[in-house]
């Protein structure tokens, strides 16, 4: 029906709307769900319907941690670690040991697969219980023991299938494990422990006739500083003019032997012994010999290169300083020439061609223990053309700028014509000398420098002779060879113009004793020379960070709570060395990089072998 408005209201212009009423729509029905509930068939506890028609507390009587617990052949969970060196067995097995941190993900993965329910092997535990069919591991997470207590607890998540005519019901648990560590001998120290097990020894030798020890000193640095090159040394023995270190194995002996030619130049050969052998089993035990002979040049020596010598260049025939020693010699002319550079006065020696080419081609003519102090008096660079420039301290050229390491703008060698004096002429007489030296760039009128004073040196008729037949027609003999300067000024104590002192220097001598028989004097030298040689080898093994008792066992704890108190005074000489010279420390700095750098790579390659959890 039309709507109308009230009487006395306004009408609206507009069309008027006109609205109707629709009719109402039918009710929905709605229907109800209802769930039946069911007894559970165990204990009669009203339950929603599930596979098993069994209650929750029903379904958690299901023992599935006993069969977790259960280790190989019904008994506990055990992992065996090694006493001494404290490695893990990997399988079990009694072969593999491996190195693993506390709660790491390699000692989860070590323990889960420690446990039968989770692998291959568990399956016949699942048959007996006729119960469980699978066990899926979801998580697992570490419990904290005590360090002390040979515990180690896991918290396990897993899901396991529960046969329950006529279907399967999945059911997860939180179950804790507990692991039993007991002790097993690695066969590494196995081998350790018994007497005479080492494969293969390295003889270390350097052999001089002025019986120095200089390069095998460097050698115990670079062996104290590097805890990888000494790790698997079983023992060490001193020589007349070296070390044998003893290996289990020969490709321990040769990295290690690889390590030392990678300081040193040297010859390496390797020869076999037959120590036993079995023919019917076709084994042999045999041992290996690694020999490495070191080149006996040092650093600062003054040599001979002969004119037939091979390998040096332009240097044969000529006198050679020895600059540095790396993998190769480092030399430098004694005598430069002033028309020529600085590179062309230098060369490096090989080992192949020191030792093909022949030890009498080159001769150790004055050693280090000669070196003598000079004062720098003045200093004239040599140009290209053979001139000297005038620089000295009140001259009128360019402030000479000083080498002060790889970052200065100038190189570090630079020939000069320098004028120099005995600094212990100083008040007794005027008698200078001029040289042509390499030190241009590291000397400045004032300092004072090591060299050697061949106007003094005194030598045989047989080596004069020789050293005349030795050098070209064109080789003028200088009157000084400068060597290195002296940081600070102040010289090199107890090397200057003074031999190596020995282990027994400052000893007091004993008084004689009484009478004695025969057989007692010959047991008390040969009980004075076991002490004195067990005393030196105690030394040495001090001064490589090897601790040593009656026999030289190498531990991790040795390395790590090794102190300095035992060390010699050639040992203190070294050291003082390397904080006065810094470029011999830069040098050996250079190469315990190296060494450490090929040491990781080869416990790197040596790890490929451990297996990384998957979850």
């Amino acid at each position: 029906e039309p709507l109308h408005c009230p009487v006395g209201a306004r009408q609206p212009h507009h069309r008027r709307a006109v609205a109707t009423i629709q009719p109402p729509s039918p009710p929905i029905k709605m229907t109800s769900l209802t769930t039946s509930l069911i007894p559970c068939c165990t204990c009669g506890q009203v339950i929603v319907p599930n596979p098993s028609n069994q209650c929750t507390s029903c379904l958690s009587t299901v023992d599935i941690g006993s069969i977790l617990r259960r280790g190989p052949g019904g008994g506990d969970l055990t992992i065996y670690q090694c006493r001494q060196c404290r490695k893990y067995d990997r399988n079990g097995d009694g072969k593999h040991f491996i190195h693993l941190d506390q709660e790491s993900p390699e000692m989860m993965a070590l323990l889960l697969k420690q446990i039968p329910a989770l692998s291959g092997k568990g399956q016949q535990y699942m048959r007996r219980s006729h119960e469980v069919q699978s066990i899926t591991l979801l998580d697992s997470m570490f419990i904290w023991t005590e360090p002390n207590s040979m515990r180690m607890r896991l918290m396990v998540t897993v899901k396991a299938e529960v046969n329950e005519p006529p279907k399967t019901v999945s059911i997860q648990q939180r179950i804790k494990t507990e692991f039993i560590v007991h002790w097993r001998q690695c066969p590494d120290c196995t081998k350790e422990s018994r007497q005479r097990t080492w494969q293969a020894i390295v003889q270390l030798r350097q052999k001089r006739d002025d019986g120095g020890n200089k390069g095998l000193l460097i050698l115990e640095l670079a062996i104290a500083r590097n805890a990888e090159m000494r790790k698997h040394i079983v023992s060490v023995q001193t020589k007349k003019s070296g070390f044998d270190f003893y290996f289990p194995s020969l490709d321990k002996g040769r990295h290690f032997a690889q390590y030392l030619a990678k300081a040193a130049p040297m010859r390496i050969k390797t020869s076999q012994t037959l120590v036993s052998e079995d023919v019917k089993n076709n084994t042999a035990n045999v041992r290996h010999t690694i020999s490495c002979d070191m080149v006996p040049l040092c650093r600062d020596d003054l040599i001979v290169a002969e004119k037939q010598a091979k390998g040096v260049g332009r240097l044969s025939g000529r006198l050679c300083l020895v600059l540095k020693i790396s993998s190769v010699v480092h030399l430098v002319d004694a005598s430069p020439s002033r028309v020529k550079d600085i590179a062309s006065n230098c060369s490096d020696l090989h080992a192949e061609n020191y030792w093909k080419g022949g030890e009498d081609k080159y001769r150790v003519m004055l050693s280090s223990k000669r070196l003598v102090k000079f004062v720098v008096l003045d200093l004239d660079f040599c140009c290209e053309d053979g001139r000297s420039r005038y620089n000295t301290a009140g001259g009128e050229d360019d402030s000479q700028q000083l080498y002060q390491g790889s970052q200065s703008s100038v190189s570090k060698y630079a020939l000069a014509d320098v004028e120099v004096a005995r600094e212990s002429d100083f008040g007794v007489n005027d008698e200078t000398f001029r040289c042509v030296t390499h030190l241009g760039n590291l000397l400045s009128v004032g300092d004072v420098c090591l060299g050697y004073d061949l106007t003094s040196a005194v030598f045989s008729s047989g080596a004069e002779w020789s050293l005349e037949n030795a050098f070209n027609s064109s080789f003028v003999m200088p009157d000084v060879v400068l060597v290195r300067k002296i940081k600070g000024g102040a010289a090199l104590e107890g090397e200057v113009n003074t031999a190596d002192g020995g282990v027994n220097n400052g000893e007091v001598r004993k008084g004689k004793s009484k009478a004695k028989s025969s057989a007692s004097k010959k047991r008390d030298r040969r009980m004075k020379k076991d002490e004195q040689k067990q005393r030196e080898l105690e030394v040495v093994a001090a001064r490589m960070g090897l601790n040593t008792d009656t026999d030289v066992h190498l531990e991790e704890d040795d390395f790590d709570n090794y102190n300095g108190n035992a060390m010699t005074a050639a040992r203190q000489r070294v050291e003082q060395e390397l904080e006065l010279d810094e470029d011999l420390a830069a040098d050996l700095e250079i190469v315990e990089r190296e060494l450490a750098r090929e040491a990781a790579a080869v416990d790197e390659d040596a790890d490929n072998d451990v297996e990384t959890p998957s979850h």
